[in-house]
């Protein structure tokens, strides 16, 4: 399985859920901007305990390769969707369904980009 798939997917899943979350909140094109560079500091700092779960939760089924790729995905993805409901419920307690439900869409849409399992050239080259 492929590492670089963990930071592909968080780092997409960061910016997706905060271009998600900006258009339904119905800003201004300056509001947004500035709502823009203020929510993508905070997601950063605020994703990196789910983060640290995900790459265990990734390494761990790493070590097991024996499930099947769509099962290793849900897994990945259920960890990501737990673990926004959890930060974004521990710091904000009043209209937290909006932002829950942009970045869980923005974690399942993103799984979706990157490959799950390393492309090795040899095996992608006919020869």
């Amino acid at each position: 399985m492929n590492w670089l798939y963990v930071f592909k997917n968080w780092g997409s899943t960061l910016l997706l859920g905060a271009i998600l979350f900006i258009l339904t909140a119905g800003l201004g094109a300056e509001e947004a901007i500035v709502f823009a560079i203020m929510l993508s500091a905070a997601s950063l700092v605020f994703s990196l305990p789910t983060l640290l779960v995900y790459i265990l939760v990734f390494y761990w089924l790493k070590k097991k390769n024996s499930m099947d790729r769509k099962w290793i995905r849900l897994i990945l993805v259920s960890t990501t969707i737990l673990g926004i409901g959890i930060t974004i419920c521990l710091f904000n307690t009043i209209g937290a369904m909006q932002p829950i439900i942009c970045y869980s869409i923005a974690a399942i849409v993103s799984s979706y980009f990157f490959e799950l399992e390393k492309d090795d050239l040899e095996n992608s080259i006919n020869l």
